[in-house]
């Protein structure tokens, strides 16, 4: 079995919860909570290795989601590693039901967290936000055709036009895949001109996956960054 790399992170000791598939982990307060669900990459080597909810990245940071007061999950939308955008979106779409109808759920404070080759299926959230959705976050996201994967339906650079008055927390690496970095800036320009509430938290150091692979104070406190602005977006 492939390693499989710590997160830079530690994962604190939260309870958890299996629901219609999705291994909820739960903040210590019992009230209704935000959620917020963490969409993995594509394309990954599948052979060998758990679903990606089961890696210690997504445990990760499902686990310091929790110990910020939020329920957290990773939505597990392609079992062999593959892009395939009609079943990771029908994936989404029944996580996203079942963590809303969860009792120690506010259904009306979700968040989505996208990474990596997931990013294109953040356009259709992006180009008309539902009114649970109060964040959406992306990690070194791939925003328009790359060697990883295809943008098959809604371009997000166009898509995040709809964005306005929904906040967008981006993570940018200074070492970045070469075929994924051109993807970006396009997406943060288009963001701006439209007056999209848009953070971007920059690593300059960081590769694409830092947050396993460089542990380095640098990357340490850009996930932090990240988690603390997604909890309040969520929150607010």
């Amino acid at each position: 079995m492939p390693e499989d790399p710590a997160f830079v992170l530690p994962t604190p000791d939260v309870a958890r919860e299996t629901h219609e598939g999705l291994e909820l982990y739960l903040p210590s307060a019992t009230e209704p909570a935000p959620a917020v669900l963490l969409i993995h990459g594509v394309p990954y080597s599948a052979e060998g290795r758990p679903l990606p909810s089961k890696w210690n990245i997504y445990q990760g940071y499902a686990g310091q989601l929790a110990d910020r007061g939020c329920v957290a999950a990773a939505v597990d939308h392609s079992p062999d590693g593959r892009p395939d955008d009609d079943r990771s979106n029908a994936a989404l779409a029944g996580a996203i039901e079942a963590i809303r109808a969860h009792p120690r759920v506010d259904g009306e404070r979700v968040a989505l967290w996208f990474f990596s080759g997931s990013g294109p299926l953040a356009a259709a959230f992006l180009q008309s936000p539902p009114e649970w959705l109060r964040c959406v976050a992306l990690t070194y996201p791939v925003l328009g055709d790359s060697g990883l994967v295809t943008v098959r339906g809604v371009d997000p650079v166009e898509a995040v036009k709809g964005a306005r008055g929904l906040p967008v927390v981006m993570t940018v690496v200074g070492r970045e895949l070469a075929d994924v970095a051109p993807t970006q800036p396009p997406f943060i320009d288009a963001a701006r001109a439209a007056g999209v509430r848009l953070e971007v938290i920059e690593v300059p150091n960081g590769r694409h996956g830092f947050d396993v692979l460089d542990h380095t104070e640098e990357s340490r406190g850009a996930v932090r960054a990240g988690l603390d602005a997604v909890s309040i977006c969520v929150r607010g």
